[in-house]
């Protein structure tokens, strides 16, 4: 997936290369995950975080903020790997520390996700899915210079991705059918918070024709509440999420109390 890189160099993604470069001349070089002097990814950590994305699996069981489907099931979510270290450092550095040069193992890591999924026989309709990102944030782009999910985005095929079906943050919660998640949730008292601090989206209907499946994606999903806002505003656009692809997410085991949909 290196190779679509090139095809991006563009906009953020050049204001992403530029940071990069100047992070490499101020900052001495150590490794992100452990810190060990003179390398950027030591080969230990290295090797370590290729084989935490080496399989990737379904998390939806484990975020309990996620939209419902008509059969009372969580919204399907593939990771290509569990949030846990060496993996969730990773991204924190990515994300939060101008670690731009893990941009290409996350996000061929997530094009892997997004591929297991549109080939997942459990998910109708994921294969002929596009792919809808977050939209990041001003506040965000401002304070490091790039937009870390956009970034990851990269590495995905050009031609699965829809980026344009959602554009600035809004306050009001966008509409979503009732089965869709509009009022029940994957979900308890704590997930409801998260979701009110959740960004919203303006739709932008017409870009799509009315129905076409879509997956979300993110870097993390956790408790869910950030891809069912998301979802929210897709539906409103006029697209029907089948499922989500994350690089990281929480492993199923804490399982909550499902509210299912009302007639």
């Amino acid at each position: 997936m290196r190779g679509s890189e090139s095809r991006h160099g563009g906009g953020a993604g050049g204001v992403g290369a530029i940071v990069e470069g100047l992070v490499d001349l101020v900052l001495p070089a150590e490794c992100v995950v452990c810190g060990e002097p003179a390398t950027r990814l030591c080969p230990v950590c290295r090797r370590d975080l290729e084989a935490a994305l080496a399989r990737p699996r379904r998390v939806e069981e484990g975020a309990l903020a996620l939209p419902l489907g008509p059969g009372g099931a969580p919204l399907p979510v593939m990771a290509a790997g569990v949030y846990e270290p060496p993996l969730s450092t990773a991204l924190l550095a990515f994300k939060d520390h101008h670690a731009l040069h893990l941009r290409a193992p996350l996000g061929e890591a997530l094009a892997l996700a997004a591929a297991a999924l549109r080939c997942d026989p459990g998910v109708p309709d994921a294969a002929a899915a596009l792919l809808l990102p977050v939209p990041g944030s001003a506040a965000g782009f401002r304070r490091r210079g790039y937009d870390p999910v956009a970034e990851l985005a990269r590495g995905l095929p050009p031609e699965w991705v829809r980026s344009d079906l959602v554009m600035a943050p809004r306050g009001a919660v966008a509409a979503m059918p009732s089965w869709a998640g509009g009022a029940p949730q994957h979900a308890g008292s704590g997930a409801t918070q998260r979701r009110r601090r959740s960004r919203r989206w303006r739709p932008m209907p017409g870009r799509v024709p009315a129905g076409t499946p879509v997956l979300l994606v993110d870097d993390v999903v956790t408790t869910g509440a950030t891809l069912r806002a998301l979802a929210a505003a897709a539906w409103e656009a006029g697209a029907r999420p089948v499922g989500a692809v994350v690089v990281a997410g929480v492993e199923p085991g804490r399982r909550g109390t499902t509210t299912r949909p009302g007639p």
